[in-house]
């Protein structure tokens, strides 16, 4: 009984054959599930894909607004113009414009329509069952854990997944809608037709919402940081310049294409996070600083 308390992985302790079968049994299983919700996300394919061009579509929408407010204005300060000129009825009841922006995407190639379908089915596989494979993987490692660092995971890894989401979400419904109609009338509609292909909605969507989800975890790592002991909480204040350089510089690695609005609107979201994280690691380490001890310091 002496020797199990003083040995935490008696019970978990396998061979190296062992090691390795319970590995491929974690990952057949996770495959597996993966390949099910592949399966579910082909087949679906049509509902999520309208799902998934909401942004755009909240975009174009706006967009269309304003030139049917333009084409009101010019017709109210030239009545003799008729209405047909910019709507495609004289009735004043129906708005509808004759070059109106469509809501469709575009494809120029003959296969955009299948990989985005492909694209849909892979992200959506990803999606629904991480949280199946990583309980496989969590399952797989914690027997090598010690029982203060598994309750580190444990108390840190909800949080991370609901960081995540936060991110994810606040820049589907918010950056990612503002940042097409910004990029599609930086230059006046009467010169141009923004017109987006498949293929780059995608990459510029995908892109941006899964960087975010990114972003949105630094304060779970910098409260993480001290309270294991690795950087002391005011740290974060002394080097907070330095971080708004790097911030910058991260934006522009992670944004797709070389516009500064996108840019801005991950590096916001990034400093906020960056004084989140530097307030709740000062009070949450303050019990460390005083204590004496590292936490985890026995097994």
């Amino acid at each position: 009984m002496a020797e199990e308390d003083d040995d935490p992985f008696a019970h978990t302790r396998m061979t190296l054959g062992e090691h390795l079968e319970e590995l491929r049994k974690r990952i057949f299983r996770s495959v597996l599930v993966l390949a099910i919700c592949f399966g579910i996300g082909w087949w679906q394919v049509e509902p999520i894909a309208g799902v998934l061009m909401g942004p755009w579509r909240l975009a174009v929408e706006r967009i269309n607004t304003e030139l049917v407010e333009k084409a009101e204005k010019a017709l109210a300060a030239h009545p003799e113009t008729p209405r047909t000129e910019f709507f495609t009825s004289e009735d004043p009841a129906k708005a509808e414009l004759k070059d109106r922006i469509d809501t469709r995407l575009t494809t120029f190639a003959v296969g955009d329509s299948f990989f985005f379908a492909l694209n849909i089915a892979i992200y959506f596989a990803l999606f629904v069952g991480s949280p199946f494979v990583l309980w496989q993987l969590w399952q797989f490692v914690a027997a090598g854990l010690y029982r203060h660092e598994k309750t580190l995971v444990s108390l840190y890894f909800p949080f991370s997944v609901l960081l995540f989401l936060a991110g994810v979400s606040f820049c589907f419904f918010l950056v990612v809608p503002v940042g097409l109609y910004f990029l599609a009338t930086t230059i006046s509609l009467d010169k141009i037709r923004p017109m987006l292909g498949l293929g780059q909605y995608f990459d510029f969507l995908s892109t941006m919402c899964l960087s975010m989800g990114l972003v949105f975890q630094l304060p779970i790592v910098m409260i993480f940081l001290s309270r294991i002991g690795i950087v002391d909480p005011r740290t974060y204040s002394k080097y907070r310049g330095h971080f708004l350089i790097a911030a910058l510089f991260v934006a522009a690695l992670l944004t797709p294409g070389p516009d500064w609005y996108s840019q801005v609107l991950m590096t916001i979201p990034m400093l906020v996070l960056y004084e989140v994280g530097a307030l709740i690691a000062r009070f949450s380490a303050k019990p460390r600083r005083h204590g004496g001890a590292r936490p985890g310091a026995t097994r």
